[in-house]
């Protein structure tokens, strides 16, 4: 049957805890020629005018009741969604009251502000289950973070933690450790134009020219370019994680898969554009991508319509992970 997956999934989220399920709805997207913005503060999107005027559903969002940690008072109540098509690009606009702008997390203290929305890869057939998907049913994620959103896509508009603590003094000590692999420039970071700074025996790095090996040389005993300039040590960007090297996105979007709980994987070919705003306290974000890509990985849309599920995380209620408000499967006409 085709909502056998999701009986089940029922019947372990009344097992687990009790908890109400929103109807499933309908989204239309709208037919429009010429290019779709992203910005979700274009007018193409406005509820005044253009064309997707009064064209969005009002989602409930449920609690997340089905897996440990559970999470039953999420921030979000409810999502406005539409989308827009012109044939070539399909696009999602999700809108929802959030009182708090939480777009940076440098401190452990610190939660994000997440959209998510889902798709099963494979189009034909049953419904994989809207938790993530399954063994063998994979579902791909496109989850747009607001902190992405503010750093933009070059590791200099990164925030690090010198940013959060204004007084905070680094570099101070009598060596340096610099980031490797970090393409470094300059003098004395082994770079180009470095005069040659190598790694001694003990751990530290020397130079002929003003490197970590010679700091009384240095104009100034504090780094400011540590954090925003590759100063300091940072392995996730070195060894190509996208979640520390924004040069690596293509948008505020990543582009996932999942097949079930704790299977969450980046996509080496990242293909959704996408971006957020806050704005009377309230976040708009419009996820964009191509309705067929090269990609095994991505869903591909063609069949006129496609199961789509929600998720949203509110950082100032410190919600991360599982912990988040969700839908089950929508569907999508297009």
């Amino acid at each position: 049957m085709r909502h056998s997956k999701l009986i089940k999934a029922l019947i372990v989220a009344f097992t687990l805890g009790m908890f109400a399920v929103a109807n499933a709805a309908d989204i239309k997207a709208v037919k429009v020629s010429g290019a779709i913005p992203t910005a979700p503060e274009s007018p193409f999107w406005s509820e005044r005018y253009g064309p997707t005027a009064l064209k969005h559903v009002i989602i409930d969002m449920d609690p997340q009741m089905i897996t440990n940690p559970m999470w039953p008072n999420p921030g979000t109540k409810y999502v406005f969604v539409k989308a827009a098509t012109n044939g070539k690009e399909i696009a999602v606009h999700l809108e929802y009251n959030d009182p708090t702008r939480n777009d940076v997390m440098v401190t452990s203290q610190q939660y994000k502000d997440q959209v998510a929305i889902m798709f099963p890869v494979n189009q034909s057939g049953e419904e994989p289950p809207f938790t993530m998907g399954g063994d063998g049913e994979r579902v791909n994620i496109w989850q747009w973070k607001a902190t992405w959103n503010n750093e933009g896509k070059t590791n200099s508009s990164m925030a690090d933690m010198e940013d959060q603590y204004a007084y905070m003094v680094m570099g101070t000590g009598s060596y340096y450790i610099y980031e490797p692999g970090g393409k470094l420039s300059g003098i004395g970071t082994g770079g180009k134009g470095s005069g040659g700074s190598k790694q001694t025996a003990s751990g530290t790095f020397s130079s002929s020219g003003q490197g970590a090996g010679n700091i009384a040389k240095r104009s100034t005993n504090i780094d400011f370019g540590m954090g925003q300039n590759e100063g300091v040590f940072n392995p996730g960007r070195a060894t190509k994680n996208i979640l520390s090297d924004a040069t690596m996105r293509v948008s505020a979007v990543e582009d996932l898969n999942a097949e079930g709980f704790s299977t969450l994987t980046t996509q080496a070919q990242q293909n959704v554009d996408g971006e957020g705003n806050w704005r009377n306290n309230r976040w708009s974000v419009v996820f964009k991508r191509a309705l067929k890509t090269g990609d095994a990985n991505d869903t591909q849309f063609g069949g006129g319509k496609t199961p789509m599920a929600i998720a949203i995380w509110d950082g100032q209620n410190k919600e991360r992970n599982g912990q988040k408000a969700v839908t089950q499967w929508n569907t999508l006409h297009y």
